[in-house]
């Protein structure tokens, strides 16, 4: 089975380098566009869904809308697959993540990600990788050899996620890993393993 996964279309926040996290941001209109631009390129390369998931954050659903009107498959809506929660360090820019004491835990996330400790109301990585485990024993696992492939919405740091999880990266290959709005990642499932094709594609 083929499991896609791609991060959603542009958001002001984005462009801002504002960290959004759990914060429910919507796209701007290039997002809207990108969006429909993969639809189409993906559509017309040939590529098939038999079912989509969604963070259920607005930017991811918006995403998985423009995308599904080109297939009319189910939408499914996960809690599981939204955003990395950042705690009090949502609606500040990366600058200053980086350069404020006060958030020295987040920005090892992004810097330095084996001295990330949970503070300030953030995620902790054991919660953090703990429900995308969930989510893919739960919901992806169970459909192989039940469908030939699915779509996953979802966010950059669940991308990256998700991506550590399946193939067992280290957390600094996690950390490395870039992901631009709308890139699109697909692994192969067989015989309950994962095994990587290719990462952070774009199809604008």
């Amino acid at each position: 089975m083929k499991v896609y996964f791609m991060r959603h279309g542009e958001t002001d926040w984005n462009i801002v380098k504002r960290l959004q996290g759990t914060t429910d941001i919507p796209l701007n209109e290039n997002g809207i566009s990108l969006a429909k631009i993969s639809a189409e390129n993906m559509k017309n390369a040939g590529i098939q869904f038999d079912e989509i998931f969604s963070s259920p954050l607005n930017r991811a659903v918006h995403t998985a809308e423009i995308i599904n009107e080109k297939y009319s498959c189910t939408i499914k809506t996960d809690e599981r697959i939204k955003e990395f929660n950042f705690g009090q360090a949502e609606g500040h820019t990366f600058d200053e993540v980086k350069t404020s004491p006060e958030f020295i835990s987040v920005r090892n996330w992004f810097l330095n990600p084996s001295e990330y400790t949970a503070a300030l109301g953030a995620e902790s990585y054991e919660t953090f990788f703990g429900r995308l485990q969930n989510f893919l024993d739960e919901e992806i696992l169970p459909l192989e050899n039940k469908m030939d492939s699915v779509l996953i919405v979802c966010h950059g740091g669940v991308v990256r996620g998700l991506l550590k999880v399946m193939l067992e990266w280290s957390i600094e290959k996690f950390a490395d890993t870039k992901i631009p709005n709308c890139g699109v990642n697909l692994v192969n499932l067989k015989d309950g393993k994962f095994s990587l094709e290719y990462t952070a594609k774009t199809f604008y």
